[in-house]
């Protein structure tokens, strides 16, 4: 119902015409679309390239898609959310200069107190530009960041060490082989959907690494009065958390695998979530580095002979009352089994010959080794130098790890409990086997009860990872030395990246 005084009124603005709206009307607030576009694309061809994702950000702005931050009212609410993230990406190890953020609160705060110029380098189309760029170049690094890690440690590590191919090559040896996911262009297009959507809060709850040591680390990082140099080696830690390995395939962890690290020296042999064996390793030396990778043991075998690697067997030749007391002979590929006294210097360099060393407690490799599939010809196994484990630092192989408790690893690796199988194995791995010289000469052994080899099925994963921050046996945080001075390598790197 409606209802009226019948006194009449007239109104104040009834003279009001279009012209008199146009004079409130203030240049410095005229949002222009094209002149924020052409903005931006200054912005972009002034911007340097940092990381791979930096493309993409110039890619989705240069084919002319749609503003994801700024609209002809201002700016999304989008974008506040956003930045209340970014403002703790430091507690993760995200400096704020790489993310831009003091500039786009600058430039946020123009926009919303309407604090800009008229065609200066404060004009609104120049904030506006600045905010839609910095603000999705900063949520692409982070997350992808986050979820990635800001460098492939592939590439990382194997350019670290180089070697002389001839006098105008130069080649670099190859350290690792973990086998991670890269940012590519469907993770760049969830991104962007995330943010249209509205779903960057939990979008940053699937992209942040899980696990206890990341947490750790981040509380390590937080908690802690660290001087810049402790921590630059927190957050070289908590980057190699980042590393996602497509072993996973989606998963944050298996319920059984088995984990070296090689900084602390120690392997876990970790069930449905728990460390249910530790141990003592032995790694390579700084010149023959233990390779960081990711595989599946998938074999085991007991009492193996050892085909010995060039570069030490050329050192044995000629040495033949050595290679008679350990168990070695050669093996010509046209002669067959030889004794020591025909081994040849050049045959064995051209690999006509191998030195071989029969199984047994003498045997380099001990008297069981787990097998698993890698490009670097190494593997975990027993030792006939025991006494290694009384060392602090242990980096003494030729890239192979030795394990410190090979009965008890094998029978971890089992799909459950076998006692006949786990029987005839101790009696396997310390039965005497004796080598006379010409040929393996075994004697008191009851054969049914020897085991050769045992396939490993399911096949147990396995990762060889470089920590220099990582737990000890008690689940206490401990800081290992940087054995192979990796940490400096990705200190220089990620440099720019921290503040």
């Amino acid at each position: 119902m409606f209802s009226s005084c019948r006194e009449n009124n007239d109104l104040d603005n009834k003279h009001v015409s279009l012209d008199d709206f146009s004079k409130l009307s203030d240049s410095r607030y005229c949002i222009d679309a094209e002149a924020v576009r052409r903005n931006m694309e200054k912005l972009a061809q002034e911007d340097g390239v940092l990381l791979a994702t930096d493309r993409q950000v110039k890619k989705y702005y240069s084919e002319n898609n749609p503003f994801i931050w700024v609209n002809r009212l201002g700016v999304y609410s989008r974008a506040d959310t956003l930045l209340r993230l970014l403002l703790d990406a430091r507690i993760y190890g995200f400096g704020g200069r790489m993310l831009k953020i003091r500039q786009i609160e600058e430039d946020l705060s123009r926009i919303r107190n309407l604090d800009v110029d008229d065609g200066g380098e404060n004009g609104v189309n120049k904030v506006l530009a600045r905010l839609e760029y910095n603000l999705t170049k900063a949520f692409v690094r982070y997350f992808s960041g986050l979820r990635f890690g800001l460098l492939n440690p592939n590439y990382l590590y194997n350019n670290i060490e180089e070697y002389q191919v001839d006098s105008t090559t130069t080649r670099f040896r190859q350290l690792s082989d973990l086998r991670v996911e890269r940012p590519n262009e469907d993770f760049f297009r969830q991104v962007i959907a995330k943010a249209f959507n509205d779903s960057i809060g939990d979008f940053f709850s699937t992209v942040r690494p899980k696990g206890g040591l990341h947490e750790a680390l981040v509380d390590y990082l937080n908690k802690n009065e660290l001087t810049r140099e402790e921590r630059l080696k927190a957050i070289c830690n908590i980057e190699r958390c980042r590393w996602r390995l497509k072993i996973l395939s989606g998963k944050d962890s298996f319920d059984k695998y088995v984990e070296v690290n090689i900084p602390s020296f120690s392997l876990s042999a970790v069930d449905r979530g728990r460390s249910t064996l530790s141990m003592r390793v032995a790694c390579g030396t700084t010149k023959y580095k233990t390779p960081l990778l990711t595989s599946w043991i998938t074999r085991m075998d007991v009492n193996p002979q050892w085909i010995i690697p060039k570069s030490i067997a050329k050192g044995y030749v000629g040495d033949n009352e050595y290679m008679h007391r350990m168990g070695m002979f050669v093996l010509d590929k046209k002669k067959g089994k030889l004794p020591p006294e025909e081994a040849s210097y050049e045959k064995v360099m051209n690999g006509e010959q191998y030195i071989i060393q029969a199984g047994g407690p003498k045997n380099s490799l001990g008297r069981i080794i787990f097998r698993f599939e890698n490009n670097f010809s190494v593997f975990l196994h027993d030792t006939s130098s025991p006494w290694l484990f009384q060392r602090n630092r242990r980096a003494v192989s030729h890239g192979c790890v030795r394990v410190e408790k090979p009965y008890e690893l094998a029978l971890f690796l089992l799909d459950g409990k076998d006692e006949d199988f786990e029987e005839k194995l101790k009696y396997s791995m310390t039965v005497e086997l004796v080598n006379d010289n010409d040929s393996l000469r075994k004697r008191h052994i009851d054969r049914k009860r020897m085991v050769n080899s045992k396939s490993v099925k399911p096949s147990v994963p396995l990762f060889i990872t470089y920590y220099t921050i990582y737990f000890d046996v008690n689940g206490k945080l401990v800081d290992y030395q940087d054995v192979y001075g990796y940490d400096e390598v990705m200190a220089e790197k990620l440099a720019p990246f921290v503040d």
